[in-house]
């Protein structure tokens, strides 16, 4: 007899949000307009370019939005697969973790169009909760990224996520507590947020800043650059962080092994 399937978590606020209407009007109001004019950190320019460098064979984007990156990344580079391309991507295999089953769907057609060649598998998760990531996507204990027996990704994305979650900064540092196991030890880690009001912010920022956190969209006046590079700095070896406009942009790499 089969065990019962679990109940899919929750959504929160932030996730809730974004519902098939809103997910149509995302990539012009965040990714074109937001990105510019309010936050300074180019999507094209910057968060891209970002994202399709770190691009590995196996790859796990979480809080996928509308797949945009992975999408982009992939069409504009091609894959290996494709002989008449000498800009490939090595990347074979997409894992798309989310709790909003509507972007998780709308990401994973977008990338297939792109790229049909990639493989595409989707999870609906809630990457701040250690009991349902873990029953949903096991790590590895190795660093085998094949490894039958769990989870490691060459890549893994975090691309506009801690600045929707719940809770003060110190609280989001789980996220990399918990993905530093996902990551293989030459893997790399990247992604991007929007600070809170320790960054200057000009008219629309303000505006933006204040509707998203009053409607739980947003939960980051608190957000932190010192506090988001402490909880990546125990989690890595290797750590980069930028400061761009309003977003904190950054890298790393050398997961460091949990302590027996």
């Amino acid at each position: 007899m089969d065990k019962p399937t679990a109940p899919p978590p929750a959504q929160t606020a932030g996730s809730s949000t974004y519902t098939p209407f809103l997910l149509k009007l995302y990539d012009l109001v965040v990714l074109s307009i937001s990105n510019s004019y309010a936050w300074h950190c180019s999507t094209t320019a910057v968060q891209l370019p970002l994202f399709q460098s770190s691009l590995g064979r196996r790859h796990l984007d979480v809080g996928v939005g509308t797949g945009y990156y992975p999408a982009h990344a992939l069409k504009s580079s091609g894959s290996s697969t494709n002989n008449s391309n000498n800009n490939k991507t090595p990347c074979r295999e997409i894992t798309l973790l989310d709790l909003n089953p509507h972007t998780l769907d709308l990401a994973a057609a977008r990338i297939a169009a792109a790229q049909p060649a990639v493989k595409i598998r989707s999870v609906v998760a809630d990457v701040t909760d250690p009991a349902t990531l873990l029953q949903a996507l096991p790590p590895s204990s190795t660093t085998n990224t094949s490894n039958e027996e769990g989870e490691k990704f060459d890549s893994v994305s975090v691309f506009y996520l801690l600045h929707c979650l719940a809770g003060p900064p110190e609280s989001k540092n789980r996220v990399f507590d918990l993905l530093r196991e996902y990551v293989a030890d030459d893997g790399v880690l990247v992604g991007t947020t929007i600070l809170g009001e320790e960054r200057p912010m000009n008219w629309l920022a303000r505006r933006l800043m204040t509707i998203y956190n009053s409607k739980g969209i947003f939960d980051n006046w608190k957000d932190s650059r010192d506090v988001f590079e402490e909880g990546l700095r125990r989690n890595f070896g290797e750590v980069d962080v930028r400061i761009i406009g309003r977003t904190m942009v950054f890298t790393a790499r050398r997961p460091i092994k949990a302590s027996l």
